[in-house]
């Protein structure tokens, strides 16, 4: 394996050019991450010095690690949903000292899996989740991410509720009771984020928003009001200790782990995708590497899940970062904050924090999405509501279980009945189409023509080879079938030995069996499985025409291009 301390190839070759655009970019991220940070650590049930520990020690070893240009990583809120509700599954009591040692060690083991994968190369694992799942499942996140905040914003008890709908009836039961202070500070500051996104200037609002909460905080006695504050934060840098394993069954915490580091990284993929497109020297699987030792080391220093971000990402790119090197920028002023500002976010609302995290969910909404594929794919449009519709009431965990296994299934129903059409000749033409879309297809006398748009296997053989016989049953005086075989681009035991008895079944009702635009590795399965001989010897062609000409007029035929067809893997 190469050196993973990727910085040193970066330093090397670094412009001075490039400084400029990635000190601005690194403050301002910096200067995002710093309430992000603490907003996401209260998600995750966590004192709000986790998400600066996060903050600050994630972006530098990504710095060390990663091989993108422009990704930053840090805390996210959808992680933080994620180990919420993985570990309030397991009954303990939300920031409580048991509730902490579990969220670090889950953590901490998402980012060994996530240095394995890599080193295993299963960078792949990303594409295992589809579109409509991911959609679905986020859409639902945010949803349940902002109405995790809404005690807070209302001045409300927080309640534990095991489903969404008793959540929800909690709150409309509780609405008269809302604290009026701590409704009008959260309430005013998401009105402040909403009236500076409509003049952009969303990138400084928030920032803006804390130093003058605070402000009015203290000089207005914000806590003496009733309105919750974030309260003392440890000073200085974290210190280096090893998470409390014997407080946690770890048995219990790794299957939220797997699922923690997969989806960490899957969101990251994306987010890498979106933005380095084109950028030759990215390689996923150090990137599965680098993030689990962001994760993994952050541990060790009091921090906890960190993936990428849409929203810091964007941010980082616009303020014309160069290269990763601004993420030591923004690391450096978290750092700053630790040593010498935590007195001051003492007076920082809970409800502000709040406002903050709810104002950043609708960029993960994808409602339009789930219009545009009920027009397209009906299918997958189930996959996403079932998706979504789960992960409200029953929570991440369970929701994200569901569509995995409901696209499976849908995965499996379409392997199951894969496509299969009959083939006409277009007049005056050389095309063969499916003759229930075109008009204009007619079908050739005497032969019937199927093109299988889709490998064959044990799961779907009977069926493409029922629709076969089905389609035959409709018509009479049929001498010969031709399967149009481009798309068949695998075959196992199963299908060859089901497709050797159909031939045989057809030959003794006197049709034979051709194969034309048949894919190398298919062709040599065919002849070592003996089908080839079964269909006669010589039964494959390279184009449907020629295949037509021969059925027609085998004595006219120019056997050149047959030949090529025939040859195998032994020739």
């Amino acid at each position: 394996m190469k050196n993973p301390i990727t910085a040193l190839s970066l330093l090397r070759n670094y412009k001075v050019s490039n400084i400029s655009g990635d000190a601005a970019a690194g403050f301002a991220t910096g200067i995002m991450l710093i309430p992000q940070g603490m907003a996401y650590a209260v998600i995750a049930g966590l004192p709000v010095q986790y998400g600066l520990y996060a903050s600050l020690i994630a972006p530098i070893c990504y710095f060390l690690f990663g091989t993108t240009q422009k990704l930053v990583v840090g805390p996210a809120a959808l992680d933080s949903m994620l180990l919420a509700s993985g570990i309030a599954s397991l009954g303990v009591v939300m920031s409580s000292e048991e509730y902490v040692a579990n969220v670090i060690v889950v953590v901490f083991f998402a980012g060994i899996l996530q240095v394995i994968a890599g080193l295993l190369k299963f960078g792949f694992i990303a594409n295992f989740f589809s579109q409509p799942l991911l959609k679905g499942f986020t859409t639902a996140a945010a949803l349940l991410i902002a109405f995790s905040q809404v005690t807070h914003l209302f001045g409300l008890e927080k309640v534990e509720a095991s489903y969404f709908h008793q959540e929800l009836y909690y709150m409309i039961s509780e609405a008269s009771h809302m604290h009026f202070p701590i409704l009008i500070v959260g309430f005013g500051t998401l009105l402040v984020i909403f009236l500076a996104k409509k003049v952009n200037l969303q990138k400084i609002s928030t920032p803006l928003i804390v130093v003058i909460s605070i402000l009015l905080s203290m000089y207005m006695d914000f806590e003496g009001m009733g309105v919750g504050v974030v309260g003392n934060i440890p000073s200085g840098l974290p210190q280096l200790i090893l998470p409390s394993f014997e407080q946690v069954n770890l048995k219990e915490l790794l299957p939220i782990s797997v699922i923690v580091a997969i989806i960490g990284f899957t969101v990251s993929n994306s987010i890498i995708k979106s933005v380095e497109e084109g950028n030759s020297k990215i390689n996923i699987n150090r990137e599965f590497i680098a993030l689990g030792l962001s994760n993994s080391i952050g541990t060790l220093f009091g921090g906890y899940q960190a993936s990428s971000s849409f929203s810091r990402t964007a941010i980082n790119q616009e303020a014309g970062a160069k290269t990763r090197a601004s993420n030591i920028i923004s690391s450096v002023m978290i750092a700053i904050v630790l040593l010498f500002f935590t007195d001051i976010f003492y007076y920082l609302p809970k409800a502000v924090l709040a406002a903050v995290i709810i104002a950043a969910t609708p960029s993960l909404f994808s409602f339009s999405y789930f219009k545009e594929i009920y027009f397209l794919r009906k299918r997958e449009f189930v996959v996403s509501i079932l998706t979504f519709i789960l992960t409200i009431e029953f929570g991440v965990i369970v929701g994200l279980s569901s569509g995995v296994i409901a696209s499976l299934g849908v995965f499996m129903y379409q392997t199951l009945k894969p496509h299969l059409a009959v083939l006409g000749k277009i007049e005056d033409t050389r095309i063969y189409k499916n003759i229930l879309r075109f008009d204009g297809a007619k079908e050739e006398n005497h032969i019937i023509i199927f093109r299988v748009d889709a490998p064959l296997y044990f799961s779907n053989i009977r069926f493409v080879l029922d629709e076969m016989k089905r389609e035959l049953s409709k018509r009479t005086d049929i001498h010969a079938i031709v399967i149009k075989s481009e798309s068949i681009n695998s075959i196992d035991i199963t299908a060859l030995n089901e497709l050797k008895q159909f031939i045989h079944q057809q030959k003794r009702k006197g049709i034979e069996l051709y194969m034309c635009s048949v894919v190398g590795p298919v062709r040599d399965l065919l002849y070592k499985g003996e089908v080839v001989e079964q269909m006669g010897g010589n039964q494959l062609f390279l184009y449907l025409n020629d295949v037509i000409k021969y059925i027609k007029d085998k004595e006219a035929y120019n056997f050149k291009n047959k030949k090529i067809a025939n040859q195998s893997s032994k020739e």
